[in-house]
Parts: structure tokens; C-alpha cells; sequence
């Protein structure tokens, strides 16, 4: 099995910067291949952490696969082969190679096995969704661009505050359950829910969502949030909280979509 051991997210993440040169069918071949590719690499992996890299003195594991990160990573994988396919008639030449990264990180995130690649994972994901929005070309994209960024960077920072003051703490990167009992893993933790859209800041989805194309918004409606719910689930299962979060949620996406009358809105 050992010559099967390729990472999923990078089949996705490298394959991309080979589709602006691809014109008529060989692109549309590639956009389709690339995530059944992925998929096929990924379901040949076994169970564990397959991939260990020593960094400064803690062990990371960029590639572990268990139920849950297989059956994420299959999800986000498919969706990246619907929305490739959905895409293909969209004049942009950017907007699927960044899709592509923004799906393989989402995968890459999933088949993390430490903090310190999700944290990679989750910046390129911010890299490649905000490319997807830039790819749209009007003004207003561009705008809602900047603004999505800014939110992004910020939890961005408070991720990597997190995770810094986490090793600095325990000495061990390994991203596993944690509960809410320092400011390191509170830090965490809003970066997080920030990514998920949660209350108070859950206005900049909704406010960059409609401003790209057609068919970035399926992919930007694809990955964001779906990661953040896998790693609340991955790192803070139980926690009673986010159960009210969840609530309050639900009610205002019921609420929302009830008076909102553009559905790529309701998407966010």
C-alpha cells in the first residue's frame, strides 16, 4: 500500500497550476480528473498517520486519516468535481485553478493530523477563496474581496495566536480533542467559529458570497464553513456551547432565507 501514500489535497492544490494552460478538452478532462484523483488516493490510504515530519522540535502528521477525516475529504472532494463541472462554460481562467486550491486545502485540513498544517491548510484555503471571489472581475467583487480578506486575516491571527500559545503550553502539536480551559485553546477556538460564520461575525459571508460569479458561489458555499464545522468536531467535540451557537444558528438561517430574496445570499 506504502506506493499509494500520496497526499489527496496536494493532487488538487499542484494540479491546479497545470489547468491555465489547458484549452477545449484537455482542460475540461483535468477539472473533471483531478478530484477523482483525489478521491482515488484518497480511499487507497489506510487508517493512521501516514506522513511524519519533525519541525523545530514537534512531531507533525500532515497526512492521518481516520473515519471522520475520510469521509470529509471524500465530501469536499466531490463537491469540487460538481463545482468543476459547473464551472467549465465561466469565461474566467482563474476561477477554477483557485477553486482547486481552495478545495485541496479544505481537504488538507481535513487529513491534518496537527495543528500546525491545519493552520497552512487553513491560510491557503483563505488564499484560494479569496482568488475565487477576485476571479468574478467587477468592482463590487473586488470590494467584497477586500472586506472578506480582512475578516480572514483576523482569524487567521487569532488561529496562529491559538496554536503558538498551544505548543508553547503542551509541547505537542498533535490536533486532537481540547477543551476550552486556556486562552490558548480559546484563541483556537474563535478562530474557528470565525470560519463557521458564527455570531457576532457571521455579516461578511452573506456580504462576499453574492459577488462572485455563478459558479463561485457554489464553491465558496462549498468548503469555508463545512471545515470550520469538521474542526469543531475534530477539537472541541461536546463542548455544550457551541450546541447554543448551533441553535441560534439554525433559527437565524430559517429566519434569513424567509426574508432574503437573493439565494446566493441564502447559500452563506
Amino acid at each position: 500500500m506504502s506506493e499509494w501514500l500520496v497526499h489527496p489535497g496536494l493532487v488538487l492544490v499542484f494540479g491546479a497550476f497545470a489547468l491555465p494552460f489547458l484549452r477545449g478538452g484537455a482542460r475540461g478532462a483535468a477539472v473533471l480528473a483531478l478530484p477523482l484523483l483525489a478521491l482515488f488516493f484518497l480511499w487507497q490510504l489506510p487508517e493512521g498517520a501516514l506522513w511524519r515530519v519533525h519541525w523545530l522540535g514537534y512531531e507533525l502528521a500532515p497526512l492521518s486519516i481516520d473515519k471522520l477525516s475520510r469521509l470529509f475529504a471524500t465530501i469536499f472532494a466531490l463537491m469540487a468535481c460538481g463545482g468543476g463541472l459547473f464551472a467549465l462554460g465561466q469565461q474566467s481562467r482563474l476561477e477554477i485553478p483557485a477553486a482547486y486550491v481552495y478545495a485541496g486545502s479544505a481537504i488538507g485540513v481535513a487529513l491534518a493530523g496537527d495543528l500546525v498544517t491545519v493552520f497552512v491548510f487553513w491560510e491557503l484555503m483563505a488564499v484560494g477563496s479569496t482568488l475565487v471571489l477576485w476571479s468574478a472581475g467587477s468592482n463590487s467583487a473586488w470590494a467584497a474581496s477586500r472586506r472578506y480578506v480582512m475578516i480572514h486575516l483576523l482569524g487567521g491571527v487569532v488561529l496562529f495566536a491559538g496554536v503558538t500559545g498551544h505548543l508553547l503550553e503542551t509541547g505537542d502539536a498533535t490536533f486532537a480533542r481540547m477543551a476550552p480551559d486556556s486562552v490558548a485553546h480559546w484563541l483556537i477556538l474563535v478562530g474557528f467559529l470565525i470560519n463557521a460564520g458564527a455570531p457576532p461575525l457571521s455579516a461578511w459571508l452573506p456580504d462576499a458570497y453574492p459577488e462572485a460569479s455563478w459558479s463561485g458561489t457554489v464553491f465558496l458555499s462549498a468548503f469555508t464553513t463545512k471545515t470550520a464545522v469538521y474542526v469543531l468536531l475534530r477539537g472541541f467535540p461536546g463542548t455544550e456551547f457551541l450546541v447554543w451557537i448551533g441553535l441560534f444558528m439554525v433559527f437565524y438561517g430559517i429566519v434569513y432565507a424567509l426574508l432574503e430574496n437573493d439565494m446566493r445570499r441564502i447559500l452563506a
